[in-house]
């Protein structure tokens, strides 16, 4: 019995050896493609912190200064309206916060999205706008600069995932 036992392991480990060895082979041949694989990983790594790089200063930049907008929509479901001063500053930062976001750069890392951001960068600043723009009106209804809002928030939601990071809520990142 005892020699089938150390048969059994001989043939074991000569199948784990031969399979090893062609593991090796294997990676021998194709070390071109591990150094290009190596690369690849090293970019995929530079546009995430790139592209988190961005999303972080745009929503801390942003949190900077939609204060009064955002206190301006949770008093809209209060039981009391919100005071003209009120909606005076809340315009004021819907259009600070509209120029905040076109005034954020694309860097160099994140040029293969360049196009995308700046499409991003555009419709955020648009439904600051309207928010702006709403906010002159005497009854305010903010559903069209909402869905602009989230229609931006879907644009970078895409490109968070498309660079290897998890989709973030732009909402609860501004306005929470």
């Amino acid at each position: 019995m005892k020699k089938l036992w150390w048969l059994g392991l001989a043939i074991l480990l000569a199948v784990a050896g031969c399979s090893n060895n062609g593991e090796n082979n294997a990676a021998d041949n194709n070390s071109a493609d591990n150094a290009e694989e190596t690369e690849s990983t090293e970019e995929t790594a530079d546009v995430s912190g790139a592209m988190m790089d961005f999303y972080l200063n745009m929503t801390s930049t942003l949190n900077g200064v939609d204060n009064e907008l955002n206190e301006f929509e949770a008093a809209m479901g209060g039981e009391e309206a919100p005071s003209a001063e009120m909606k005076e500053a809340a315009a004021a930062s819907a259009t600070a916060s509209s120029e905040a976001v076109q005034g954020m750069e694309v860097s160099e890392e994140l040029s293969q999205y360049e196009e995308e951001l700046e499409t991003f960068k555009s419709t955020l600043a648009e439904s600051y706008d309207m928010k702006a723009t709403e906010l002159q009106n005497e009854e305010v209804n903010f559903e069209a600069a909402n869905e602009k809002f989230t229609e931006a928030e879907e644009q970078i939601g895409s490109l968070l995932e498309e660079a290897g990071l998890v989709k973030s809520s732009l909402s609860n990142d501004v306005n929470g």
